[in-house]
């Protein structure tokens, strides 16, 4: 509650002087909250969809899946399953033939084709050509215009308050001018400021304005304008019965009996507004989670080097990667080494007392490299399972591992590639009798003496621990300034085709794949860095069913639609 005294003084300072006081007591209420809506795409800037999105989801699972922008969203002519909502902080443009719960864009929202979107909101202006439209129970809303061509059975409720404010250039904020252009086709200047039915048969069930409406010759049956109504054609308005009012003038053809409204002088629409979208975001520097690795990669002097944490079957400590002389032993730990730095020969301690930690396509085969021009690269069979951290550019090359790969740069990987973060494989692959993965973090054939300790109870259970439930992650910078992208590290991070993903990708700046990729988690790029391209080529499939209850999908939390406000409400008043 808040209370305030108010007080009146007549004639002060003299002996006619008179006082009141009027207490007053409000009650403040609170707004209603902000929706969360999960991404399984999360963009920090404008992204171009040119290959098909699908999501597979479990049949008793309602969630909304959405990809959310923070900037602009252009799709051409791709198709996008499974995806209920697409939200952007700039404008959204799509042609597909796809259908959505909801489209909504801080700026205008442009759709073609056969669209359909059961709730489409835009902070500017809605256009939509062809069959585009949202259903005969759904709803267009526009603090702007709205602009259709869609017939009247694919369109329910119109609602455009014909005064959009402050979205005039329709530039997305962010951290540089530089990606803050528009990139999708915005709507062009409304002919009609308010509600335009500009083809044949184009109408609604509902329309309510501030504008003024124009319909050329299709059926609207309730009409509610502030201003004026021009019909062409033989366009009607509710033919059954007058429920149509506007406050402004009437233009039909002299034949037209069909237009059904009351001129009202002064009527006055109050269509609702549409909020603002908030996109969630992040920031991620690879450097604040070395310590969380189990095997963290170095060059030291020309040397490759790796410092083992909380590994089961390894002491603690940093080792050369090394070479035995008398056999093709690969990436062996050792603690000195002698002769090339590039494929050093351990000499201590001898092979039978210490382990590798990959295995390559044979023994004569190393599963590490480092080139100062493109950084390390990972090829074999797999390598030992737990949280891989490389200070540098990766690439992950073929094989199946059980990790979470961590880079201070960019990550990639090569085609027909296998990742599972170690929250998804679990303990040996199984739980409650399904089966995950082919084997575990913690019971694992290729490495039966090593295993990460932060994840694997001596009970035989498993403990799901950060960064687990993450196959990539990547991108750095030495200090806190986020806001300095030509200082960021890195942080893209670009799946090859055929990758088959089992955990969730955060890049620190941009993500893209290769097509026909699975990815069994979330995505985020987090564009702290300089922009190179966001895309999605080919197939995207988002494969969200059965996950092991080990493993938590993640992300920076997907969109938020702002809540509606609070107010004041007068409770009592009394003079004193």
């Amino acid at each position: 509650t808040i209370t305030a005294r108010i007080t009146g003084v007549g004639a002060p300072g003299t002996r006619a002087e008179a006082r009141s006081v009027l207490e007053v007591v409000y009650g403040a209420e609170a707004g209603s909250p902000s929706t969360p809506r999960p991404s399984v795409l999360t963009y920090n800037r404008n992204l171009k969809l040119s290959g098909s999105i699908t999501v597979h989801k479990d049949a008793v699972d309602t969630t909304p899946y959405e990809i959310s922008v923070l900037g602009d969203i252009d799709t051409s002519g791709n198709s996008i399953t499974g995806v209920k909502n697409l939200v952007s902080t700039g404008s959204i443009h799509i042609t597909s033939g796809s259908s959505f719960d909801l489209l909504h864009a801080n700026c205008d929202v442009n759709i073609e084709g056969s669209v359909t979107a059961a709730l489409i909101k835009a902070r500017r202006n809605v256009c939509a050509t062809g069959t585009a439209g949202s259903g005969s129970s759904g709803t267009i809303m526009a603090n702007g215009s709205v602009t259709t061509q869609a017939g009247s059975d694919r369109n329910g409720t119109i609602t455009a308050r014909a005064q959009a404010e402050g979205v005039e250039s329709c530039r997305v904020p962010g951290f540089s001018p530089a990606w803050s252009d528009t990139e999708a086709p915005t709507c062009l200047q409304p002919q009609v400021n308010g509600v335009h039915f500009n083809n044949g048969n184009a109408g609604a069930q509902t329309v309510e304005t501030k504008g003024d409406v124009r319909i050329e010759s299709g059926i609207v049956r309730a009409l509610s304008a502030q201003g004026s109504l021009t019909v062409n054609g033989n366009a009607s308005v509710n033919t059954s019965v007058n429920r149509g009012t506007i406050g402004g003038t009437l233009t039909k053809p002299s034949w037209n009996s069909t237009v059904h409204v009351k001129l009202s002088p002064g009527h006055v629409a109050n269509p609702p507004v549409v909020s603002k979208v908030k996109i969630d975001t992040d920031t991620f520097n690879a450097y604040d989670i070395e310590a969380d690795a189990n095997f963290a990669f170095k060059m030291d002097d020309g040397y490759k080097k790796v410092t083992v944490r909380n590994v089961e079957g390894i002491a603690d400590g940093t080792y050369f990667l090394g070479k035995y002389p008398d056999g093709g032993y690969k990436d062996y730990l050792c603690t000195a080494v002698t002769g090339s730095k590039d494929a050093p020969d351990c000499t201590s301690p001898a092979r039978t007392a210490t382990k590798t930690i990959c295995k390559g396509y044979s023994d004569y085969n190393g599963c590490f490299s480092y080139n100062a021009s493109t950084g390390w690269k990972v090829v074999g069979t797999s390598m030992a399972p737990g949280v891989a951290w490389f200070e540098g550019n990766l690439e992950v090359a073929t094989g199946t591992y059980y990790n979470t790969f961590i880079a201070t740069g960019n990550i990639k990987t090569s085609g027909n590639h296998v990742t599972y973060a170690p929250n998804y494989a679990g303990y040996n692959g199984t739980a409650d009798g399904e089966t995950y993965a082919p084997q575990g973090v913690c019971t694992n054939s290729q490495f039966p003496s090593i295993r990460p300790s932060q994840f694997c109870n001596a009970d035989g259970s498993y403990r799901s621990v950060e960064p687990g439930d993450y196959a990539f992650m990547a991108g750095s910078r030495a200090d806190d300034d986020f806001d300095d992208i030509a200082s960021y590290q890195g942080g893209n991070i670009t799946l090859g085709s055929s990758s088959n993903v089992y955990g969730n990708v955060r890049a620190g700046n941009e993500f893209s794949s290769g097509g026909n990729t699975t990815i069994h988690g979330f995505v985020s790029a987090l564009a702290l860095g300089s922009k190179v391209a966001n895309s999605l080529g080919n197939s995207t499939t988002f494969d969200l069913r059965n996950l092991p209850k080990t493993f938590k999908l993640q992300g920076p939390g997907g969109s938020e639609e702002a809540g509606g406000p609070g107010g004041v409400r007068l409770k009592w008043s009394r003079y004193l």
